[in-house]
């Protein structure tokens, strides 16, 4: 997980995609990641033009899925600032694929949908299914995919980026405790 100041992002390496989602190693040929962001689209897709777009933000309204297929792996892209690696337990890359898959809207022909390119070179935009508010922000989703990838995390009650963190670095903690204790 990559935290970007008030946005977070989940990395997934391209050999661990499954189902749907393996669709990415077609998008992104010769990844070694893909890395999910969600957000709002009016948000995520336009440049802001000042304080009544931040104000009117955690309106409801539809989302959007950023993927950015990764050359390198996440902490050799980005750094290890405000970046955190969790072990999955077992079936838990394909549970969390599963997720997002899910989440992602169909076009005609049954792929994820694009609604347009993303922040970064190569990165793109698709419509998700669910909608974005205040309740269900981009680290919301972020920690209700790792729970749903079976990490005893939980979103309910996350809105910012600091509260997803913290509940994801407790877990880090706890495994790398566990670790130590087998060892």
């Amino acid at each position: 997980m990559l935290s970007r100041g008030w946005h977070t992002q989940i990395g997934i390496p391209a050999d661990r995609l499954s189902g749907g989602l393996e669709v990415f190693r077609t998008i992104y040929p010769g990844v070694r990641a893909v890395m999910f962001g969600y957000g709002k689209r009016t948000f995520m897709t336009a440049p802001t033009d000042g304080l009544s777009e931040y104000l009117l933000g955690p309106f409801p309204g539809p989302a959007v899925i950023e993927t950015v297929g990764l050359r390198d792996l996440p902490p050799d892209s980005y750094g290890s600032d405000g970046m955190v690696e969790l072990k999955l337990p077992p079936g838990g890359a394909a549970r969390l694929s599963a997720f997002i898959w899910d989440d992602l809207a169909r076009d005609r022909f049954g792929g994820p949908r694009l609604v347009g390119p993303g922040f970064y070179a190569g990165s793109r935009f698709y419509a998700a299914a669910s909608t974005y508010d205040l309740a269900h922000t981009c680290n919301t989703w972020i920690v209700d995919a790792l729970s749903a990838a079976g990490l005893p995390v939980r979103g309910d009650g996350v809105v910012f980026s600091g509260q997803a963190m913290a509940r994801v670095e407790a877990e880090a903690e706890r495994e790398c405790v566990a670790a130590s204790v087998k060892l």
